[in-house]
């Protein structure tokens, strides 16, 4: 059932009347979710490269996009936030592996990636709209559009340095006030198990890029190649976006099985101005009581 057959049936406003400590966004995914796989999908190409059986490949493709849809709802819940009113992008959505899954239970849905024919795709089988991403992030910053929450899964944890810090503010600006950026990384620990050996311990830097991908020549290396990144990274780099609040680090396997998680919050920017304000408020009350004492000390 897509959105429109939903609200037209009455179901959804049924659903938004229920708590959202018992709705359950888990079944409401797996029995409206669209299962046509994109013969393009370059995460099923790789993915069918580990299996032996197309039904491996396919279980392993859909319970790992689940499995983040799903983790994403329960940390909304947590905060008291309702995805059932909550309009969500999807930056770096690919063939929509994870999207579909958010397609059910979100007020809106919006995918958004650099090829037109993964757009294609998310408008005519996930039935959601999308826009094609400029190449670059100043481009981006140009967009007025905004998300109650932003979901980039795999595209921090391809890029170099150089443009690494430009992206996150570019996408950080398409967050709604009070709302959030999700995205992953890749951590030490990861490339511990499936690289042993390769980065010991005076090779652990903050960030730490090589260029190799699996897009199969689509995008070059050396701006979409792979990375590992620290949390005192992170924390540093959203520390430069003044309205942005770190919230919470998933280590791996504790949201997605092999990806950090990372989510942070959007400032409401009146709320800084009134605090600044209070801020000059007080100290220009303070010259004063000390320009009057001074005064006084004089005169006496």
């Amino acid at each position: 059932m897509d959105m429109n057959t939903l609200i037209k049936s009455g179901e959804m406003e049924r659903t938004l009347e229920q708590p959202a400590s018992i709705r359950d966004f888990a079944s409401i995914m797996r029995s409206e979710t669209v299962q046509t796989i994109s013969p393009q999908c370059e995460m099923y190409r790789f993915a069918s490269s580990r299996f032996s059986t197309d039904a491996e490949t396919r279980d392993y493709y859909f319970e790992t996009g689940f499995e983040l849809a799903n983790n994403l709802c329960e940390f909304l819940k947590e905060v008291g936030t309702n995805p059932y009113q909550e309009d969500l992008l999807d930056y770096a959505a690919g063939y929509g592996r994870v999207t579909r899954y958010f397609v059910p239970v979100f007020k809106s849905v919006t995918a958004a990636d650099i090829a037109e024919d993964m757009i294609t795709f998310h408008s005519q089988t996930l039935g959601i709209e999308g826009w094609i991403s400029p190449p670059d992030p100043a481009g981006l910053r140009a967009r007025t559009d905004r998300y109650d929450v932003v979901f980039v899964f795999s595209l921090f944890t391809h890029l170099p340095r150089d443009t690494w810090s430009k992206w996150l503010a570019a996408i950080f600006s398409m967050v709604k006030e009070n709302g959030y950026l999700v995205f992953s990384t890749h951590s030490y620990e990861l490339f511990e198990l499936i690289a042993p050996g390769k980065f010991d311990a005076k090779h652990k830097r903050d960030f730490v890029f090589w260029e190799a991908n699996e897009t199969e020549g689509r995008l070059p290396t050396s701006a979409y190649g792979c990375n590992i990144v620290t949390e005192k990274f992170v924390r540093k780099e959203l520390s430069r976006l003044k309205t942005a609040e770190f919230i919470r680090r998933y280590r791996k396997g504790e949201f997605d099985r092999y990806h950090d998680i990372y989510i942070a919050r959007k400032k409401c920017e009146s709320a800084r101005q009134n605090i600044a304000q209070t801020q000059l408020s007080g100290e220009s009350s303070m010259l004063n009581k000390l320009f009057s004492l001074f005064s006084k000390m004089r005169s006496g």
